[in-house]
């Protein structure tokens, strides 16, 4: 009998959830088959058997959090002896040949029954909250940035002993009782509960503002066209990539990632520009390594590539991780203003927008973009937006300036 287990996926993932299994108990399973599909905070991975044989058991449910080292699944590989694909210690300590005085049995120590994703382990730490004493809400007794919240909130009041609320005043603020088949219970899952979870830890650990600039984008569709007439079609995107890491090299404290821990940010000296990509799951961000060494056609092939994997998930770690600086361009969309959230733990993010006319009246007149931008207040002042973003429209007016890079 074999018995597979959650293995280390590696970058820190201490647990994942089961998203889909493609076998189920009495299948046929042949080694290198895709059995299960498993999230991280950082990417979704593909399993497969590394042996052949007959499911017997699934022990993790889909929609469950499993941690690394946890029995996933037993297939009977026509073995006697049970096996697993991880490591176990077996051997027992050596013998002294001369008597020993026999230390106190020490106690094993118990397995933590905490049930949190990644994010939330990571949000609580930054937050110096022990999980422990922390009251679960979720499904199955998991832990939610909402309890994250409440306990910080709670903690907080009794530290400035603000008084309790009266028993009537408690009952009135209770959740109205709900309506039979009138509204129906959302619990966000995969890629929306990780969404949903760094969205939350953005916007409690970061003080955003936001800056807009007003973009004349004439020049840069005529020169966009003029490429599509030499049959090198390419999307705005790559170009808005390009501009930002030109901007970037010359305002580097926007190129920071921001540690919780020791209250410091890490100003980087490579470019990798993540770029939120729409899916039917959610937004996901890919990463666009070294930048600033890569062309716009280069950029643009590696990025269709990346948005079509990210589509039939089928991404890797590295296509999703390490990224300085956000892009989210909706303007393929909708939408004509937005205030981005920043991709924690970066500093800032920058949104692009559908365009318009001057003249909404004639097609022909000059086209225009809003540009938005958020950025953490605590490192970043509204003089340093302003210019960091006055640049980007500097080099978006005048697109010759990105393509001699």
């Amino acid at each position: 009998m074999f018995e597979f287990k959650l293995p280390d996926i590696g970058e820190g993932v201490a647990e994942g959830e089961i998203v889909k299994w493609h076998v189920k108990p009495g299948d046929t399973i042949s080694s290198d088959q895709e059995m299960v599909e498993v999230m991280t905070d950082k990417v979704t991975v593909k399993i497969s058997s590394p042996v052949s044989g007959t499911v017997k058991e699934i022990l993790a449910k889909e929609g469950t959090i499993s941690k690394v080292g946890d029995l996933l699944i037993r297939i009977d590989d026509g073995k006697s002896e049970t096996s697993t694909n991880l490591a176990t210690q077996t051997e027992e300590p050596a013998k002294s040949e001369a008597p020993q005085a026999q230390s106190q049995p020490q106690e094993k120590p118990q397995a933590s029954k905490i049930s949190a994703t990644p994010a939330i382990r990571k949000a609580a730490k930054d937050m110096g909250i022990d999980l422990e004493k922390v009251t679960p809400s979720g499904e199955n007794g998991r832990i939610t940035m909402k309890d994250l919240e409440a306990y910080a909130a709670a903690a907080k009041a009794a530290d400035q002993k603000k008084p309790v609320l009266s028993h009537e005043a408690s009952k009135s603020a209770e959740k109205p009782a709900p309506r039979p088949g009138m509204e129906e219970v959302y619990e966000p899952k995969g890629l929306r509960r990780i969404i949903f979870d760094k969205m939350s830890k953005s916007k409690s650990i970061i003080p955003h503002f936001m800056i807009g600039e007003y973009i004349d984008f004439t020049k840069m569709r005529e020169a966009r066209e003029d490429l599509k007439s030499r049959d090198k079609n390419v999307t705005f995107t790559p170009i808005f990539v390009k501009a930002i890491t030109i901007a970037l090299k010359e305002f580097p404290k926007f190129n920071a990632i921001y540690d919780e821990r020791s209250k410091t940010y890490s100003i980087k000296k490579y470019y990798n520009i993540g770029i939120a990509v729409d899916t039917q799951e959610g937004l996901n961000v890919v990463v666009i390594k070294d930048a600033d060494k890569k062309n716009v056609f280069a950029i643009s092939q590696e990025l269709a590539d990346m948005a079509s994997r990210a589509r039939s998930n089928k991404l890797t770690l590295s296509d999703v991780q390490d990224s300085t600086f956000t892009i989210t361009n909706v303007g393929t969309i909708g939408g004509i203003f937005s205030t981005p959230i920043i991709n924690y733990p970066e500093v800032a993010i920058i949104g692009f927008h559908r365009t318009l006319n001057e003249d909404m009246q004639n097609p022909n007149s000059r086209e225009f973009m809003y540009v938005t931008m958020s950025c953490d207040h605590r490192l970043i002042d509204g003089a340093d937006a302003a210019r960091f973003i006055t640049r980007v429209k500097e080099l978006l007016e005048k697109p010759s300036l990105i393509f001699v890079e």
